[in-house]
């Protein structure tokens, strides 16, 4: 880590100590040319928002938090953020003994909590993706009767 003074479009501000996540994060950013329809992605939460807004941000701090990766900053004195896991599963039923995808099957879906979701695979074999929870879960999938874990 080193200190150092960054130029940006606007004016000049010091950080103390900068990881190098953040000090190679803001000059990517930083110097890109303005694209009012562009989108970034927030990798964390999984939404889009304006580049612009991105490009716009002081630090590469605040860049990296925008882009849903800040829980890898190392800059000292910082606070270290939590890394959020949000589970969102997609699962595909296979034919046990011919291992091909089962195709527009009746589903039930039980949750731990309980909870039973139903549905039909798709053409693939796939459920519907289950919605986000943020810790891990134990569910079991029937389908035709039988239990799955």
């Amino acid at each position: 880590m080193k200190k150092e003074i960054r130029e940006g479009t606007v004016k000049q501000t010091q950080d103390q100590e900068v990881c190098d996540l953040c000090r190679i994060t803001y000059p990517i950013y930083a110097n890109f040319p303005p694209m009012p329809s562009a989108q970034a992605f927030n990798a964390e939460t999984g939404e889009f928002f304006p580049f612009d807004r991105l490009r716009s941000l002081s630090t590469g701090y605040d860049m990296a938090k925008a882009l849903g990766y800040a829980w890898a900053c190392d800059c000292r004195g910082r606070t270290p953020v939590t890394r959020r896991i949000n589970y969102n599963e997609q699962f595909q039923l296979l034919d046990t003994h011919t291992g091909k995808p089962l195709a527009s099957v009746e589903y039930a879906i039980e949750r731990a909590s309980g909870d039973i979701e139903h549905g039909m695979t798709d053409a693939s074999g796939y459920t519907h993706r289950l919605s986000m929870t943020s810790s891990a879960e134990e569910i079991n999938i029937y389908c035709n009767g039988a239990k799955h874990a």
